[in-house]
């Protein structure tokens, strides 16, 4: 299956809380209600069935994008052999703030499996630039107190590695020395050239 991106108008961002995700998306999906539309521009996630065997740099926009929102079908045991992904935590329920904290949702935590861990049929490459990132994955359903929909919506995220993190950070530090430093050397460069000049 060919995942493609849909676009939104410039400025949003697609970020539906846990709450909203169960509360709208999977009750629209259940229903089988149409997308919701923004502009006429469709943006409610597509269905993507083999997510837990897709790896990351096959998702559309990689790698401008950082999230990505998708339909599947709630299997009987989603992590096979042919999976990248592991399960790790428990599972924790989706309250709703606005409700008393009703049970909305169920949500199950996963991260990509590390290269060593992967399946022999999925083979990656050591210097892919996705192993400079954590990758995560949230599956939300809806509970069978609110209906016994098979469909669930899964949320990949990407975050930077600690360790690259805090080597970006320091040289955004060292940057802006380094900027400040050339600023300085201006100001005294001018000044100079103001007061070399004066005197004739």
């Amino acid at each position: 299956m060919k995942l493609q991106l849909r676009g939104l108008p410039v400025g949003f961002r697609f970020r539906p809380t846990d709450c909203e995700i169960s509360k709208y998306l999977l009750i629209k999906k259940f229903m089988e209600e149409q997308p919701m539309k923004v502009r006429n521009v469709r943006y409610v996630p597509e269905e993507c069935h083999d997510i837990f065997s897709k790896h990351p740099r096959d998702l559309p926009g990689y790698p401008r994008e950082t999230d990505w929102y998708f339909y599947c079908r709630k299997l009987s045991s989603q992590v096979s052999t042919h999976s990248i992904w592991k399960q790790i935590g428990e599972e924790t329920d989706v309250l709703d703030p606005n409700n008393n904290d009703a049970l909305v949702g169920i949500k199950r935590p996963f991260t990509l499996v590390d290269h060593e861990e992967e399946s022999d049929d999925i083979l990656l490459s050591d210097e892919d630039e996705t192993s400079q990132y954590n990758w995560f994955m949230d599956e939300i359903s809806l509970p069978l107190t609110v209906s016994e929909s098979d469909w669930v919506l899964c949320h990949v995220c990407r975050k930077l590695k600690p360790e690259l993190e805090s080597g970006k950070r320091k040289k955004k530090v060292l940057l802006q020395r380094v900027w400040i430093f050339l600023e300085r050397t201006m100001e005294m460069f001018f000044l100079h050239l103001l007061l070399h000049f004066s005197f004739f």
